[in-house]
């Protein structure tokens, strides 16, 4: 974590998690920034090769504890990259399964 701005209290308000450009979709970074709104507000911005992801924390957190939102949002990021990657792949057998599924039902016009 790093570029981190902080309160008189020790507390933090804000941290940035940087990724290489291309390692991760834009759409996984956007969805796992979703996924924190409840805790953070995301800015995502390309800088210099990278993709820089502003977490500006709806409340104050202790070092700790804002280290420990920045891993779990990284965590999240290889999750919803992972999801995607699976989802691709998998798609032909989803489709042909569905079609299938479908093709038994007699919802098909004649």
């Amino acid at each position: 974590m790093s570029g981190r701005e902080g309160d008189e209290a020790g507390r933090r308000t804000s941290a940035v998690v940087a990724f290489p450009a291309g390692l991760y979709s834009l759409d996984a970074i956007k969805k796992a920034a979703y996924r924190f709104s409840d805790a953070a507000a995301v800015e995502i911005s390309p800088v210099a090769g990278e993709v820089q992801c502003t977490m500006r924390f709806l409340q104050p957190l202790y070092p700790e504890e804002a280290q420990q939102l920045a891993d779990a949002f990284r965590i999240e990021v290889l999750d919803q990259d992972l999801r995607a990657s699976i989802a691709a792949e998998t798609a032909p057998m989803r489709n042909a399964i569905l079609a299938f599924a479908f093709s038994k039902t007699g919802l098909q016009g004649e």
